[in-house]
């Protein structure tokens, strides 16, 4: 009897529910003309124009700016945004693959602190992390100053500009994204999983390589691909702290666009960008599918 009463009341509920408009329920759909695929074709159409220096968006038709995809300066670019995207992609997940594994194994309260804490990560601007960072690894008051201290370098150097430095700032920016993205996959773990291998004769370090790891290869998948994709769209980090030789392919994209005024070009690059980032993202999801049985 009880049943029935909750159930004419839900029904009841939902009949007054007043009928959303046909212009409310294309809302989404002009949202994503309006900011996504509107912006895409005019990216595509400025591709195929002719650099012209009177206007800025080139002007005709022609396929001049993807024959400059050949250059050095952008195949350099490429390479290097992959190999540095692949580079901190990798560190990070093996570093957030255990901080997380820790977080979750830890009381709910404890937990939510962490939790609360990684978010608030995200609330810093890249812009100011990388200048931070471009003081941690000076000359005068950096890390170099700490490893003299402890008697591991003589004198203290500037570590930046360099790749290592690049690298590190991209980890620290990206571990807090790995980590929240790895831990609905681990706190939903079951903890007699690595329990029974252990009693099984596998040591911890087995056991977990062994049970966690295929377990969370989704989770860990798309870790992975996210932080393939922020490291490939990177800017600021590789523009302030490394050099020329560190540049990623959105400083290549920037510079050709505002310091030699051709935008047909720039566009070129970043249509080739999206098509590299999809390439890869194919490749990455293939990699983390479940095998089937």
């Amino acid at each position: 009897m009880k049943m029935d009463v909750n159930r004419e009341y839900t029904e009841t509920k939902a009949m007054r529910l007043p009928a959303l408009p046909s212009v409310a329920l294309a809302w989404p759909f002009l949202v994503l003309v309006g900011f996504f695929a509107v912006p895409f074709v005019l990216l595509i159409r400025t591709s195929f124009a002719n650099h012209d220096p009177g206007a800025y968006q080139g002007s005709g038709l022609t396929l001049s700016a993807y024959a400059g995809l050949a250059q050095p300066m952008v195949v350099d670019a490429i390479v290097f945004s992959i190999a540095l995207a692949m580079t901190v992609a990798t560190i990070s997940t093996v570093v957030a693959l255990p901080a997380t594994y820790i977080i979750s194994r830890m009381g709910r309260k404890l937990q939510v602190t962490w939790l609360i804490g990684l978010l608030s990560t995200l609330a810093l601007s890249e812009v100011l992390i990388t200048f931070a960072w471009q003081i941690m690894l000076s000359k005068r008051v950096g890390i170099s100053n700490l490893l003299v201290l402890l008697g591991v370098m003589e004198q203290p150097v500037s570590l930046a500009p360099g790749y290592l430095g690049v690298v590190a700032c991209i980890v620290y920016v990206v571990i807090p994204f790995s980590i929240l993205t790895i831990y609905p996959g681990m706190s939903r773990l079951d903890p007699s999983l690595v329990e029974a291998a252990r009693m099984s004769g596998a040591r911890p370090s087995r056991a977990f390589l062994e049970v966690v790891v295929p377990v969370l290869r989704k989770p860990l998948a798309s870790a992975f691909l996210m932080t393939v994709v922020l490291t490939l769209g990177a800017y600021v980090t590789p523009l302030v702290l490394g050099g020329p030789s560190n540049w990623t392919i959105g400083v290549i994209i920037s510079e050709t666009a505002l310091s030699g005024q051709n935008l047909p070009m720039a566009a070129a690059i970043s249509v080739f960008l999206l098509i590299v980032t999809g390439a890869l993202i194919g490749l990455i999801s293939l990699v983390g599918r479940e095998p089937r049985s």
